[in-house]
């Protein structure tokens, strides 16, 4: 192909052309904010743990049942929407993650009752909130093998004694594929193989919402998120292990509350592509994001792994500590992003909304508990 360099000339008018065309279309027709290609990218197991098997890694089947309990318990979550306001948490209660070198310096940590030695970036420090959460991931850690999770709650660092502190501990295998790495000879599915999970008996890394799953345009697992204590039950179905709700023992209605590990599918047959954010184009980092997680609750769900403050419903995500939301995700609101999923008859939050805002959320359904 001829080049300018080997004598064939580029007439003005066509590079002006091409200018104008690049320009109009990096600002979305006037609208300054950044457009993010929908190119779905093979992610790191850092970014996407656990064995393809893990339940909440696995698409929704066509054909899955709907649990018999489903209209009641969705009823009440709905009403919890439309009193409380849907969160996304990236700060506080959810972990910052960093990945360790083999240079980092080990510090000593106990888990399940013994000692062991785990390495910590000069830079790692325990997120917020009450839990203080903090996950650690080595690839090659010399007494456990490859792909190995430290996850910390009420974790504090003391570098000068060598020590972490932390009020619960455990180790996990995090490899995204069906090797068998965990001392039973079981897949890594979230599963601590020692110390104990969180209270849904799962690393706290199962379903949490990463920016490089946000900025490929597909979110390939099923959304984590906490419900109102007061309406979850002391049941729990796979995936999770164990229940640590309700907080304090009290149910506020047996018929309507969630059991954890209660997986909720958004209708297949909403529109994600015409989803909306107040005061956003089509083209924001902020509409972007609501498609990205839309498409994610038809294909994947959402899935109750944690419990949260009386009629609370909270997304997890990565903590922006570690985490780069405003590339992805856009401009917060009030210290959260939850304002862009929340939908019409959303308690006021200064936004105008109409039937095409935020996440229909009475369009989900309870799936069935799997035989």
């Amino acid at each position: 192909m001829s080049s300018p360099r080997s004598g064939t000339r580029v007439p003005f008018l066509v590079l002006l052309l091409v200018a104008a065309v690049a320009l109009v279309s990096g600002c979305g027709g006037g609208d300054a904010e950044p457009e993010i290609t929908d190119a779905v990218e093979s992610h790191a197991p850092e970014d996407v743990p656990y064995s393809p098997s893990a339940r909440f890694n696995q698409l929704i089947p066509d054909g899955a049942e709907t649990d018999p309990r489903s209209d009641a318990v969705i009823s009440r979550f709905v009403e919890n929407a439309n009193v409380h306001r849907v969160n996304i948490a990236t700060t506080g209660e959810v972990p910052p993650i960093y990945r360790v070198s083999s240079d980092d310096p080990f510090l000593s940590v106990w888990v399940d009752g013994e000692k062991i030695r785990f390495r910590v970036p000069d830079q790692a420090s325990p997120g917020g909130g009450e839990d203080h959460p903090l996950v650690l991931l080595d690839r090659n850690h010399p007494d456990f093998g490859r792909f190995v999770e430290l996850r910390l709650f009420q974790a504090w660092i003391d570098r000068d004694a060598g020590e972490i502190y932390a009020e619960g501990e455990s180790l996990s295998h995090y490899n995204h594929t069906d090797a068998r790495l965990n001392p039973d000879g079981s897949r890594s599915v979230g599963v601590p193989f020692r110390g104990g999970g969180t209270g849904s008996g799962l690393s706290i890394l199962a379903g949490l919402v990463r920016p490089s799953e946000v900025a490929s345009g597909r979110i390939q697992h099923a959304v984590r998120f906490a419900y109102s204590a007061y309406d979850s039950t002391d049941r729990f179905r796979a995936p999770a292990t164990k229940t640590d709700q309700p907080k304090g023992g009290y149910t506020r209605d047996p018929d309507v509350a969630m059991d954890m590990g209660m997986r909720l599918q958004l209708d297949p047959d909403v529109d994600c592509d015409a989803r909306t954010v107040p005061g956003k184009s089509d083209r924001s980092r902020e509409t972007r994001f609501l498609r990205v997680l839309c498409r994610a609750m038809q294909e994947y769900g959402m899935i109750m792994l944690d419990g949260t403050t009386n009629d609370g419903i909270l997304i997890e995500m990565e903590d922006d500590q570690t985490a780069d939301w405003t590339s992805v995700a856009g401009d917060t609101r009030e210290g959260s992003y939850g304002y862009i999923v929340r939908s019409q008859g959303s308690p006021d939050d200064g936004l105008d909304r109409n039937d095409t805002s935020g996440i229909p959320w009475d369009r989900l359904r309870v799936i069935a508990e799997a035989p």
